[in-house]
């Protein structure tokens, strides 16, 4: 096989994390001159680039060649659904905590991090240990192979992990999931104990850390709200916490904030803490 080019070399990388193969097997992929099958809308066909990204490329490794999955698959992912199903115990067409702890353990989840929020996330749990039938099969039967079997979306998942580090668009999307997921049935916010664990897992190593050169906000962050906040956290302060942690890390001075500007309260008092924090010489701070 000859060399590959700088640009496959990238997509080289990224396949890798996605779908977590080796190298040799990954590169095989990378290389193959696939042609697009799709159209727009006026009738042409998508560019190579538009069509076989990512997506299109894993569905070839996963054996699906993009195509819908048929109904056999579908079968598949209800009887892998029906595996963890405890009929004892478990509503039909529903997992609760036993089933999903068992089915978070065989993926080879690491329940102490920000991992098992991932598989979560897929299957669009409506709470951290319950799944529904339709989640967890809708949420497999629309990726590329589908991944059928356990071992299948382990190592998906396991591609998905590494990929949440560096993949912006993962990221918020399991970031914001998870506080559908993690609040009480019937309720609107999370209390404020557990939103600060969810916090420190999704800004600490296993998800996106929330440090630049000067800063760590993550630990200004928990720290601001043990002392300041005493609320419960609604969607709403869930959702701009990660549009401000966006913007911090793409500029550390905050001059993107200003009093004018539509950011809830809470982070405006953040704001007025961390700037009260730059101005004291560390080892000084006063009560």
């Amino acid at each position: 096989m000859p060399p590959i080019t700088p640009s496959q070399k990238a997509l080289l990388t990224q396949f890798m994390s996605i779908t977590g193969v080796p190298e040799r097997n990954a590169t095989k992929v990378i290389c193959l001159k696939v042609y697009p099958t799709r159209k727009n809308a006026d009738g042409s066909f998508l560019t190579d680039a538009e069509d076989f990204g990512m997506e299109a490329r894993a569905s070839l490794y996963f054996g699906s060649n993009g195509t819908a999955p048929m109904a056999k698959e579908k079968d598949a992912l209800s009887k892998l659904f029906e595996k963890y199903r405890d009929p004892k115990v478990d509503e039909v067409d529903n997992i609760s905590v036993d089933g999903t702890m068992s089915y978070l353990a065989d993926l080879g989840i690491n329940m102490e991090t920000a991992e098992f929020l991932v598989p979560l996330e897929i299957v669009q749990a409506p709470a951290l240990g319950e799944m529904t039938k339709d989640g967890f099969v809708d949420g497999w039967k629309n990726l590329p192979g589908p991944p059928d079997t356990t071992s299948k979306q382990k190592t998906y998942v396991a591609g998905q992990i590494r990929l949440m580090k560096t993949d912006m668009a993962l990221f918020k999307r399991v970031y914001r999931h998870a506080f559908i997921c993690s609040k009480e049935k019937g309720q609107k916010a999370l209390p404020l104990e557990n939103a600060l664990v969810y916090w420190e897992m999704l800004f600490g190593p296993s998800g996106q850390q929330w440090v630049t050169s000067t800063t760590n906000w993550a630990e200004m962050w928990l720290e601001f709200l043990n002392a300041k906040w005493t609320k419960s956290v609604n969607k709403d302060m869930w959702n701009q916490t990660f549009e401000f942690f966006q913007k911090t890390m793409q500029d550390e001075t905050l001059s993107f904030w200003s009093e004018d500007s539509a950011w809830p309260g809470v982070i405006d008092d953040f704001v007025a803490y961390v700037k009260e924090k730059w101005e004291v010489p560390e080892g000084m701070e006063t009560d």
